[in-house]
């Protein structure tokens, strides 16, 4: 289900916030967005198909009310591909269209799990 960059930044962000939000992996845009955030994304019915396959990387949801605090990327090798960078424009405008936060990391060998937290903690609580 993940590849094991996607599972090392996983494990890395469970260690560093499970305390504090429940975390989700790979989870579909399109069981994210509202019927009327995803005609926006396009103005038109297409936007639906078009997002049916995409999928966020990761979501950050508060515990007790499960609301998304922060929608989080991992920027592999891949990513500089043509293709990944129209994706990752359709996740921009997808987080922007539903007022998410996008937080962007880049994929590593390993991560210092008190630097990701503060990273993470100061993006989610500064203003959009």
């Amino acid at each position: 289900m993940l590849s094991s960059a996607e599972l090392s930044f996983f494990l890395a962000l469970k260690e560093s916030l499970s305390n504090d939000y429940e975390i989700f992996a790979k989870v579909r845009i399109s069981d994210v967005l509202t019927p009327d955030e995803i005609f926006n994304l396009q103005n038109c019915s297409a936007a639906f198909y078009r997002t049916v396959p995409k999928h966020f990387d990761y979501i950050l949801c508060e515990k007790r009310t499960l609301s998304i605090a922060a929608v989080i990327e991992l920027d592999e090798r891949t990513h500089i591909q043509r293709e990944a960078k129209a994706r990752d424009r359709f996740v921009e405008k997808a987080c922007r269209t539903a007022g998410f936060k996008l937080l962007r990391f880049p994929s590593r060998s390993g991560y210092r799990i008190q630097e990701m937290r503060e990273i993470i903690i100061s993006s989610i609580n500064s203003p959009i």
